[in-house]
């Protein structure tokens, strides 16, 4: 597919294309990708974490992958939506959203679970008097993230 892109457009997706080490058409597909998620999902922002991309609810520092884990774990949408200050449609688009990319959700979930065992062995590691283990879940966390 090609697209024709006014000059400005085009020169703003190259310099931001060259800011994340990636080609103007790779860019251009992401952020095609992106605004038609945004508009199937209006509830729904993608932000830029040290984990990459991750889906929020909009107006919250909520993931979606959060949302989706509190229900999966047995907490209603309308209980959740109480406990964490969201409506009952914001949840209810986590979990569309969730349904929808479910292998990305997945994914956030494992990189999620790496990082709580990690600080999980730092913390018991320090209560113990022992010395920090960043050197040796340095591994483990980054097999988690692939």
């Amino acid at each position: 597919m090609t697209l024709r892109v006014p000059e400005e457009v085009r020169l703003g997706l190259t310099r931001l294309a060259a800011r994340f080490g990636h080609k103007p058409a790779q860019m251009g597909a992401r952020l095609l990708e992106e605004g038609l998620r945004r508009r199937d999902f209006p509830l729904i922002d993608l932000r830029d974490t040290a984990a990459g991309r991750v889906a929020y609810l909009r107006g919250s520092r909520l993931t979606v992958c959060w949302v989706a884990q509190s229900i999966k774990d047995g907490l209603s949408a309308k209980q959740f939506a109480h406990d964490f200050g969201v409506s009952v449609a914001q949840v209810r688009a986590a979990l569309a959203y969730a349904a929808r990319f479910p292998d990305e959700i997945a994914a956030e979930a494992e990189h999620a679970a790496a990082n709580r065992r990690w600080i999980e062995t730092e913390d018991l590691a320090a209560r113990a008097g022992g010395p920090p283990t960043i050197a040796a879940n340095a591994s483990d966390k980054g097999r988690a993230r692939r």
